[in-house]
């Protein structure tokens, strides 16, 4: 009877052993995953900003090229003048 429940005392730690072993092999492998998945994250991430400065410099080119129309010019003109930003607004010199 004591054989028995030796036995299986070695089979449990056996097993148990087994498995600490089996889950540190799969968590370096998800590691190891979650590396590339970071380094390619980086490289898209490094394109998306290099695209974004490329569409940055043709939307300006587009811009600049619909402000040579004079229909559109005043619409795409970004400096406004003093009396434009104060129209509307009359100041008045009450003394009380």
């Amino acid at each position: 009877m004591e054989n028995i429940l030796i036995i299986s005392q070695i089979i449990f730690y056996s097993v148990f052993s087994l498995a600490i072993i089996v889950l540190g092999f799969l968590m370096a492998v998800v590691a190891y995953h979650l590396v590339n998945i970071v380094k390619e994250l980086e490289v898209i991430s490094k394109e998306l900003h290099d695209a974004s400065g490329e569409a940055k410099e043709k939307i300006k080119d587009i811009i600049e090229r619909l402000s040579s129309l004079p229909l559109l010019s005043f619409l795409l003109n970004k400096t406004k003048t003093k009396e434009g930003n104060q129209k509307g607004r009359k100041k008045t010199n009450k003394k009380q």
